[in-house]
């Protein structure tokens, strides 16, 4: 086992090997105590520690909660595309990432200029928060994430080796994780309790037990046997993110395809085991039933999955295609043009929708999709 000396803080901090098995170890098992992830990298606890340390404070890598409910009464799941005025698209960029519906906001190649993922508590908030001007929006389109077959959430650097890997899983507390929850049967809904917890970890999805106590006004058994709910029941999504660019995986492009309702399930069953997918969704909303993002190490190597897609899915047809410029909100953290985290936003999917304007400012209009096509529908 080896201990780390101690070093001045650098100005700019260079991942190595050592942060990114960290950063695995966490994205396996979020609230894992050092001594647990020093004896799956043979380091002392300290050296963990510290190295942990160094990347929260640089904004490289953060672990967060958040409530999860795909397919449940009491989560709606949506992707928004923004088109802005040239001049006004980093203005509302800026201004939909304080939103606390919106988990992520992404700068885009294509049509549209931004595209948004909310999360909602029902389909009649989705549509409350919709259904108001935004200056500076020229149009939007919505899907609605009907199925979740992956997420980021599952997405892993897979730099460790089998038995730093078997060390961590190991030790995982049993648990469903949000999609097996989410086919099982209904839960409690959510209590006030249930929320300070979620907003806490939403903040931080290490801090400590005494420290949400203290700041949510509850004992400590409370907390840990609420957590050991929330997490076990899949009801709470635990996550390590790093910022891409220092990841190794700094591409981003989503694609838009369509299956036969028969083989989609397989399609992404198939999906799911390819390195570099990091989101398979089923949408509706438009001619496309899937909606894909890809993590590559460069912008070539986009045409060889591409290519990839088209020999091992061929029921899979690709209808659009777009690349991610710029990710300016992921999962409530504000991030910078490199990436890294500089502020907590926090989510909320029970707040008050009217408080998120998103449609074209002028005359009320509401974006629909017909075979495909936008049009724009009057409101009373």
């Amino acid at each position: 086992m080896t201990q780390e000396s101690a070093t001045p803080d650098d100005h700019e901090v260079v991942v190595d090997e050592l942060d990114l098995a960290i950063v695995n170890c966490l994205q396996l098992h979020p609230r894992a105590s050092w001594t647990l992830l020093a004896s799956a990298l043979d380091v002392d606890p300290v050296t963990v520690a510290r190295r942990w340390q160094r990347l929260s404070d640089a904004g490289i890598a953060w672990v967060s909660g958040r409530a999860v409910g795909q397919g449940r009464a009491e989560s709606c799941l949506a992707v928004v595309e923004l088109s802005c005025s040239a001049t006004e698209t980093l203005s509302i960029a800026e201004r939909v990432t304080e939103l606390p519906h919106v988990l992520s906001v992404e700068h885009t190649t294509g049509p549209r200029s931004l595209t948004l993922l909310v999360e909602v508590r029902d389909l009649a908030f989705l549509s409350q928060f919709l259904l108001t001007s935004l200056e500076g929006v020229l149009a939007t389109t919505s899907y609605a994430v009907t199925q979740v077959y992956s997420m980021g959430d599952h997405w892993q650097l897979h730099v460790l080796d089998a038995a730093q890997h078997a060390v961590m899983l190991g030790a995982q507390p049993p648990r469903l994780d949000g999609l097996t929850a989410a086919a099982s049967t209904p839960a409690r809904p959510y209590d006030a309790v249930d929320r300070r917890i979620i907003l806490l970890l939403g903040e931080d999805g290490r801090m400590p037990v005494a420290t949400i106590a203290a700041r949510a006004g509850l004992s400590e058994s409370t907390v840990r046997r609420r957590l050991t709910d929330l997490v076990g029941n899949g009801r709470v999504v635990l996550r390590c993110d790093i910022a891409l660019p220092d990841s190794g995986w700094p591409v981003i492009s989503w694609l838009w395809a369509q299956a036969d309702a028969r083989d989609i399930d397989d399609v992404a069953a198939r999906l799911r085991r390819m390195s570099g997918i990091r989101v398979c969704w089923r949408i509706s909303g438009g001619p496309s039933n899937l909606m894909l993002a890809l993590t590559t190490h460069s912008l070539h190597e986009l045409s060889v999955v591409e290519a990839r897609l088209a020999t091992e899915v061929p029921e899979m047809t690709i209808h659009d295609r777009s690349m991610v410029l710029r990710s300016l909100k992921r999962m409530g953290r504000q991030l910078d043009a490199a990436g890294r985290s500089v502020r907590v936003v926090p989510l909320d999917i029970w707040a008050d929708p009217a408080g998120g304007p998103i449609l074209p400012a002028g005359p009320r209009t509401a974006a629909a999709t017909a075979s495909g096509r936008r049009r724009r529908v009057l409101l009373p």
